[in-house]
């Protein structure tokens, strides 16, 4: 009897220990981006090579209002605006560009960002498209 509890005990503690690292890999303070987390704020990437590969190696900021239905990417080299959907991604569909053929995003571009997570003590955004991925500096507010 006394080889059985300790036996059971056993289990139990690797039952626990197995559940604790599982829950480890798994920070609730990393989630899918919700528009919640994004209205009215802009987030600066120090490359934008994620939305464009004319935009590689230039400081680019995302910026979302109304609800975080519209975006407004920019850089150096222009800006694109446009409308933002989510999913299992943010999917960003310009509707309007400055930027030169080849330097940035063009009118009808779609732009699908998965990941597309939110770093909410950090308040970053953590994107992807394709192998290319980027995390952004702290959000900054737009205003309302």
């Amino acid at each position: 009897m006394h080889c059985a509890s300790r036996t059971m005990r056993g289990i139990v503690m690797l039952i626990a220990l197995a559940g604790a690292m599982s829950l480890l890999g798994c920070s609730e303070d990393i989630q899918q981006a919700i528009a919640s987390d994004l209205n009215n704020q802009s987030f600066t990437f120090p490359s934008g090579a994620v939305f464009n590969p004319g935009l590689a190696n230039i400081a680019t900021t995302l910026a979302f209002s109304n609800g975080s239905t519209n975006f407004t990417l920019s850089s150096a080299g222009g800006m694109a605006f446009g409308a933002n959907t989510f999913g299992n991604a943010c999917t960003l569909t310009v509707t309007s560009s400055t930027y030169a053929i080849g330097a940035g995003p063009q009118l009808n571009d779609v732009i699908r960002l998965e990941p597309c997570d939110f770093d909410i003590p950090n308040k970053t955004l953590l994107i992807g498209n394709g192998t290319t991925t980027a995390t952004s500096s702290p959000a900054v507010p737009t205003g309302a």
